[in-house]
């Protein structure tokens, strides 16, 4: 599923929000890696995870999945 989702939506998230990637050349193939990305809004989250050439995992604490809103 997230095969196609990445092959459907990646070039539609490129086109509409035109994301501005810096240094994807220092991103190791393998191993860990730390990205940080200037989070400007919710939207942000997702266009990460189609534009990154490597499966994305988030971090965060829980009440941002329990608060209202």
């Amino acid at each position: 599923m997230r095969f196609f989702s990445r092959l459907l939506l990646s070039p539609l998230a490129r086109l509409v929000f035109r994301p501005k990637v810096i240094g994807r050349r220092n991103v190791p193939k393998r191993g860990g890696v730390l990205i940080a990305s200037n989070h400007l809004a919710f939207i942000d989250s997702i266009v990460l995870t189609l534009v990154a050439r490597r499966s994305v995992s988030f971090m965060a604490k829980s009440a941002y999945f329990t608060g209202r809103g």
